[in-house]
């Protein structure tokens, strides 16, 4: 199996072979580049899994490459700068930046990171990419957003539905409360522990004991339902 490949951007030179080392320790293919002219190009030619992405570079500046880079990706990036504004943060994740950690910072923190946001994006990926689905004696329309069992429309909330279609697009793959709670609700801090727990405990009364909906106990939630 290919390793995942990460491209870290950042001028100092001790830091970046510091999160270099750590990274490959847990198997990651690590590239790095000081400056931030050459980014794009780099980028392009590496075509990373993840971006670790300074602010202060020299030549082009970090929130510049962001900028640049969502004109023509939606590859993770995390933003890690000794910036600590509020205004820095938001500004990041505003224009598209998936996390954001100030220096300095901790090297088992920051892969436990890389790996939360690597497995949000794998979760966001669907494996079936089917809009219309049907499972015992339920029917589910992406498109116009109803939910059928036999003849009677069943009224979910917009969280509920968004849900359901994340399981449904993921049969028998678990998903943890986290990855659920990211794609659904798409903010970068997690919420409430009993958030996502409440809206799959809504579904299962709304769908009946034919739900097909797993829980898997300190791990997430699985769809088991036989799809058509």
């Amino acid at each position: 199996m290919d390793r995942k490949r990460i491209l870290v951007i950042e001028d100092a030179i001790e830091l970046a072979e510091m999160i270099r080392k750590y990274l490959a320790n847990e198997q990651y293919s690590v590239s790095l580049l000081s400056n931030g002219s050459e980014a794009l190009t780099m980028i392009g030619m590496l075509q990373p899994d993840m971006i670790l992405l300074d602010l202060m570079l020299p030549g082009t500046d970090g929130l510049e490459i962001l900028r640049q880079v969502r004109t023509v990706s939606m590859v993770p990036i995390i933003i890690i700068s000794a910036k600590e504004t509020e205004l820095d943060r938001i500004l990041g994740l505003k224009i598209g930046a998936d996390d954001y950690m100030t220096k300095p910072f901790s090297m088992k923190e920051m892969v436990a990171r890389v790996e939360a946001l690597f497995r949000r994006t794998e979760a966001n990926q669907p494996i079936n990419n089917k809009k219309r689905f049907r499972f015992a004696n339920i029917s589910v329309d992406e498109v116009s957003r109803v939910v059928m069992r036999e003849d009677k429309e069943l009224y979910l909330t917009a969280k509920e539905f968004d849900l359901l279609i994340c399981l449904l697009k993921h049969p028998r793959q678990v998903l943890s409360k986290e990855q659920l709670y990211h794609h659904v609700w798409g903010v970068h801090e997690y919420g409430e522990n009993h958030t996502v727990t409440i809206h799959i405990q809504k579904i299962r009364e709304k769908l009946g004991k034919d739900n097909g909906i797993t829980t898997v106990r300190g791990a997430g939630y699985r769809f088991d339902g036989g799809i058509e």
